[in-house]
């Protein structure tokens, strides 16, 4: 009797992976966002403006408890600055990255969830290439991928159900006048994003690979200091600095002070450089497209009517962020451009969303010979 494995086409895993990893990634995106609302929303709503000693407080417990996650439970996860990573992940070794990214994104450290997504996608593609005991290795691989992007899609999910990108006032036409401004909105935005991964790097590679506590301390006391200057300074909330922001992106386009904006700006993206560099766990998109739309918004204020209109200088901040954080193939920088100009806007801003996504792909990734320097060790 033949008792040999039988090989399986991997199509139906591939589609039973992306499905389920749909719904358990909405899941772990609703408990995280759950928990971000109740820390930094609903407490603090009880106070005029957010304590020191709050915002210190839950900052630094986020930064202890991250290091004994690393350094007990397990490290399995990779840097933020690496951007997004898909591979096998086991039971155990989820436990520790899902725990690390969770005590980070509720301790109002500036990343994003999508890492916490790729990898609860990831687990679920590996039990599902298991459970239809596919041997062929390729296989596996493709199945675990699925997975991944199906958790992933998650992320389109709310915004799609509540329109909660939509920027409140867009064009009935395309104004073809802001599509030459879609070019210089990218230019910059690519430039701070970059300048901003490249800090990063360079403190990741002075702390090495290990978790580092006091590195870790203090990178939650910059992201501290940075939220407390901008609440006194603007009366602005902390929310526009802690946690990775890109549900605050539609407030932020409402905001009508250049100066604001600017303190907005360079304190987030000093946030955002340390929690990306110092051993915190969780995504570099999400945070980076604030950023990116902020950056806009600031350049339409500053140049009033001569300048870009808000909507698409919001969205081409938006979509510049999101290219110049991770090298990307073109079919996927279309494909960004026409989604993010239809989510956040209309049919009206794709081809301004368009051309930011193309020219951030056309800048050369000056930054990347910092960041993937192999003197720096990914952790």
């Amino acid at each position: 009797m033949n008792t040999a494995p039988v090989a399986r086409r991997p199509l139906p895993a591939m589609l039973l992976a992306a499905v389920i990893g749909l719904f358990f990634g909405y899941i772990v995106l609703e408990v995280l966002n759950a928990g971000i609302i109740a820390i930094w929303e609903t407490i603090p709503g009880n106070w005029t403006s957010t304590p020191a000693w709050y915002l210190f407080g839950i900052l630094l417990v986020s930064a202890v408890l991250v290091f004994v996650i690393r350094k007990f439970v397990g490290d399995a996860g990779h840097s933020p600055i690496g951007g997004i990573k898909v591979s096998s992940v086991t039971p155990k070794e989820y436990l520790g990255v899902i725990l690390a990214i969770f005590a980070s994104l509720w301790g109002g450290i500036v990343l994003g969830p999508e890492v916490a997504l790729v990898a609860t996608g990831s687990l679920i593609g590996g039990l599902v290439a298991k459970w239809m005991h596919l041997i062929d290795a390729k296989d596996q691989k493709k199945v675990v991928g699925f997975g991944a992007l199906g958790a992933l899609l998650a992320l389109f999910v709310g915004p799609i159900l509540s329109g909660s990108l939509k920027l409140g006032s867009t064009p009935a036409a395309i104004e073809v006048d802001q599509l030459g401004w879609a070019i210089v909105v990218a230019i910059i935005v690519a430039v701070i994003v970059t300048i901003a991964r490249v800090v990063a790097a360079l403190i990741e590679r002075a702390t090495g690979s290990a978790p580092n506590l006091p590195i870790m301390i203090a990178a939650a006391v910059i992201v501290g200091i940075s939220a407390l200057i901008v609440q006194s300074r603007t009366g602005e909330g902390i929310l526009f600095i802690v946690t990775s922001g890109e549900d605050f992106i539609t407030r932020l386009s409402t905001l009508t002070s250049a100066s604001t904006v600017l303190a907005i700006i360079i304190f987030k993206a000093i946030a955002y450089a340390v929690s990306l560099g110092s051993g915190f766990r969780g995504g570099p998109f999400f945070p980076a497209m604030f950023v990116g739309a902020a950056v806009g918004l600031l350049i339409s204020l500053a140049l009033g009517d001569t300048g870009p209109s808000v909507p698409a200088a919001v969205i081409v901040g938006v979509i510049a962020s999101l290219i110049a954080t991770a090298p990307m193939k073109w079919p996927i920088v279309i494909i960004l451009g026409v989604v993010l100009g239809l989510l956040m806007g209309t049919w009206t801003l794709v081809p301004a969303a368009l051309i930011g996504a193309v020219v951030a792909r056309l800048i050369p990734r000056w930054g990347d010979r910092v960041i993937e320097n192999p003197k720096v060790t990914a952790h």
